[in-house]
């Protein structure tokens, strides 16, 4: 047994392997606050399950564990397994297939309109069945947004002024993105949009262009909204979950219902689009139980009245069972990841490398703040998960790809830097 052991670790010392950070490359803290979000998801999807088994689901407890567990360890190699790939082929690899990953995130969009491919799940066609694989294509739309462009503002560095060469293809692109998930996914095509602003800020596009954008995104937006409240009948048949929308604006603002008109009901009976939102309402019960340090892991009593307790409103049994500090540590680790993105970006020479992990780090962090912020009723319901901890094979997936996105180039332009400053010396 001793001799196996030995073999294996010189097997390991050949490939350069000593330890586990030799496997997981890329910046430690980083992986460190990737462990943290697994470790800690495992303990609150668990706890939140409980309404899947409660109501007799096809789970139990300790089947909910183990698939929690598998989906995070998928997760971990995915993210080890991306970081290599791109510290190998170095980051340009991303630039290179940047058009391409963008064409595979519209071709996923456009299967979400073909039922036999996207069936209907809680009255949306948001995810693409592909050989037994659930697939959410928007979240791969806001990593193929991010990463084009970075490309188009990388390419074109001494020309950010040239509309016809950055601004149009930007705004082209997203928009062709926003207008294919809007149709099942309000909140993703404007993450989509608040995506692409992000990414005009962050590469120095002129202010005057970027003002312009904001101001057509702002007219869009009223018209949106003005198309929510009205909900006119014509719009609902070509935007199924309209009414969807107009009730979740309305049950977060009441000021606005006078303003909203009045649809039909399914008895042809006209009532108002304000409803009780059952789910906001369990939600800010939850927090409100949660005081100061909480009810203890696994004595949450929201999880059996939150249908959507271990993905959509986590953050609500989060505040529950930890109370008010666990909620702020939860804060506090998002929010060490993008100081920490922010720290590497100094050690980054490259434009594209500097925008990409930063692109991503904000795809990350303001997730998880709109998340929390519909928890807190900040913000209207959005069905946007909490990236890592949440329950869920293809956010977390793509979450995963998108830190060994940030893990490999971290490690790629560290290992460069070294190198310039060897050479200089």
């Amino acid at each position: 047994m001793a001799e196996t052991t030995s073999e294996i670790k010189n097997t390991l010392s050949s490939l350069g392997i000593r330890s586990i950070w030799d496997v997981l490359i890329g910046d430690k803290p980083i992986w460190i606050i990737y462990l943290v979000l697994s470790c800690f998801s495992l303990v609150v999807v668990y706890s939140s399950s409980s309404m899947v088994i409660f109501h007799g689901g096809e789970f139990n407890s300790t089947n909910v564990l183990i698939k929690q567990f598998g989906l995070l360890a998928v997760g971990i190699l995915i993210a080890a397994g991306t970081a290599w790939l791109v510290y190998r082929y170095e980051p340009k690899i991303l630039r290179k297939s940047a058009y391409a990953i963008y064409i595979v995130a519209i071709i996923l969009l456009i299967m979400t309109y073909i039922p036999s491919f996207a069936p209907e799940i809680n009255g949306a066609h948001r995810w693409v069945n592909i050989f037994g694989f659930s697939i959410q294509p928007s979240e791969v739309a806001k990593m193929a947004l991010v990463i084009l462009a970075a490309k188009i503002m990388a390419k074109y560095r001494g020309e950010l002024d040239n509309t016809r060469k950055v601004l149009w293809p930007i705004i082209i692109t997203s928009g062709i993105a926003a207008l294919l998930v809007v149709k099942s996914n309000f909140s993703s095509a404007l993450f989509l949009i608040f995506i692409m602003i992000y990414m005009m800020y962050i590469g120095r596009l002129p202010w005057k262009h970027i003002g312009l954008t904001l101001l057509g995104v702002m007219g869009i937006g009223m018209m949106a909204l003005l198309l929510i409240l009205t909900c006119p009948e014509p719009a609902a048949k070509v935007l199924p979950r309209l009414k969807t929308w107009n009730t979740r604006v309305v049950s977060f603002s009441p000021a606005l219902e006078r303003f909203a008109y009045k649809v039909e009901g399914e008895n042809d009976k006209k009532k108002t689009s304000h409803v009780d939102n059952h789910q906001i309402r369990q939600s800010k019960i939850a927090v409100a139980e949660g005081m100061s340090f909480g009810k203890g892991p696994g004595n949450s009593t929201q999880r059996y009245k939150l249908s959507q307790a271990y993905c959509d409103f986590i953050y609500a049994i989060i505040i529950e069972e930890w109370g008010w500090i666990g909620a702020i540590l939860t804060v506090l680790t998002y929010l060490w990841l993008l100081i920490r993105v922010l720290v590497l970006v100094k050690r980054t020479d490259r434009c594209f490398d500097t925008m990409v992990i930063v692109g991503l780090m904000f795809i990350i962090v303001a997730q998880a703040f709109l998340h929390m912020g519909v928890v807190v009723n900040l913000l209207p319901a959005t069905g946007q998960t909490l990236p890592i901890i949440s329950s869920g094979g293809s956010s977390l997936f793509i979450t995963s790809i998108e830190f060994g996105i940030i893990l490999g180039i971290s490690k790629y332009n560290k290992e460069q830097s070294e190198t310039n400053k060897e050479t200089k010396e």
